[in-house]
């Protein structure tokens, strides 16, 4: 084999692992709203802008949006909850508390 097209290939090769790992790194800056890196962006524009990831890689990233929509999930529920009044919830508990305590006077007394 020719020696030019080996060191073609093995940069191919070189330049495909780098933009993944950049890809990689892109998906945890956008999810923790850090700064883009230049250098990563021009890794990945270097092989035509869409990477594709080792199984591996790309599947710790699919666990991690899919933890991210559960947790995402759970907060909506909570944040759904219409008019949810904290103080107004204890006044209620309170209040049920005393009536029970004077139903329970009540059949003390009778």
């Amino acid at each position: 084999r020719h020696p030019v097209l080996h060191r073609m290939e093995r940069d191919a090769q070189f330049a495909q692992r780098k933009a993944e790992r950049a890809t990689f790194r892109s998906h945890f800056r956008d999810k923790y709203r850090l700064p883009k890196n230049e250098t990563d962006d021009n890794q990945i524009q270097l092989v035509g802008g869409d990477v594709e990831l080792p199984k591996e890689l790309a599947k710790m990233i699919e666990q991690d949006n899919e933890e991210e929509e559960e947790k995402n999930s759970v907060i909506g529920q909570l944040s759904n909850i219409q008019n949810l009044d904290l103080d107004s919830l204890k006044d209620k508990a309170s209040a049920t508390l005393e009536d029970l305590k004077q139903s329970a006077e009540k059949c003390a007394v009778m």
